[in-house]
């Protein structure tokens, strides 16, 4: 089952605003200097790629459970953690740097040490489907 990540309005705003912010830069640094090849290559990437990369995190930040796995998805990035190694989840609004658009999160503590947080649209459907496919994890508040 696919879950899409939450998204915060303020972050909806900072994401959309750096990108265009990023754009009109670029065009005006181009418009105002004649320009060199590096300058162009360097408004290339800070003026298109930068802002290509900010939205594939922002589409594409969701989080599957399988009948086997949680698999995490952010941009060109994935971690698949297999069921029987979660131990534990509950929720949070930790701000820690995370594949998670909100601070409405969950914190899912797996292995010995380790913990991924994410935010689920739908957070509390996310948490009854995680626990019927992994009976033994303890759900917090």
């Amino acid at each position: 089952m696919k879950f899409k990540s939450k998204k915060d309005w303020w972050l909806t705003v900072i994401i959309w605003g750096a990108c265009i912010f990023a754009i009109g830069s670029g065009i005006y640094g181009l418009m105002v200097k004649p320009f060199s090849i590096y300058v162009f290559i360097i408004v290339l990437l800070g003026a298109i790629i930068l802002p290509l990369i900010m939205l594939w995190f922002w589409l594409a930040t969701y989080y599957v459970i399988t009948d086997d796995s949680l698999i995490i998805k952010y941009g060109p990035f994935q971690t698949t953690i297999p069921l029987h190694r979660i131990q534990s989840l509950k929720k949070t609004r930790n701000p820690l740097s995370s594949p998670a658009l909100s601070l409405q999160r969950i914190e899912i503590f797996y292995d010995k040490y380790s913990s991924v947080l994410i935010s689920p649209e739908k957070r509390e459907v996310f948490i009854k489907v995680l626990s019927s496919k992994c009976p033994h994890m303890k759900v917090s508040n």
